[in-house]
């Protein structure tokens, strides 16, 4: 006796359209951004040149980056910042960040802003800079 394979696909398609959609109203928070990570990210600063950096934060779940630090090139000449942020994150995903720098170099804000979305459920991000004159695009991932 043959199966008629037609009620099964039905099934399993609208299996796959219930999860789909399930997964599409997931909520996200600042709960999403917690634990240990790594960070880079590349552009221009107007005026001055490119610029590289790499670094490292921790996030503590409730909209604040801590112990971070990161070694930044600019024009070829580098440096080692500190900074703390403070971060917002909207249930779609996406935020903002305002990291003030906690030594600050002189010609240089002393406060960075930057827009990101989360991937992986907060295991990764990518993000954009906001402050005006500074070009930059980057990406990070929880360690």
């Amino acid at each position: 006796m043959k199966k008629n394979p037609i009620p099964l696909l039905t099934i399993a398609t609208l299996s796959f359209g219930i999860a789909s959609g399930a997964a599409a109203l997931r909520s996200f928070s600042a709960r999403d951004l917690k634990g240990s990570y790594a960070f880079s990210f590349h552009g221009d600063i107007v005026g001055l040149g490119p610029v590289a950096a790499v670094g490292a934060f921790q996030a503590d779940g409730r909209g604040n980056l801590t112990d971070a630090v990161r070694t930044i090139s600019v024009a070829g000449l580098t440096a080692t910042q500190t900074f703390h942020c403070s971060l917002t994150v909207n249930p779609n995903g996406t935020g903002t960040a305002t990291c003030p720098l906690d030594d600050p170099s002189p010609g240089f804000p002393g406060t960075e802003t930057f827009d990101f979305a989360l991937e992986e459920h907060g295991d990764a991000f990518r993000f954009v800079g906001t402050t005006p004159g500074v070009v930059v695009i980057g990406e990070g991932e929880r360690q």
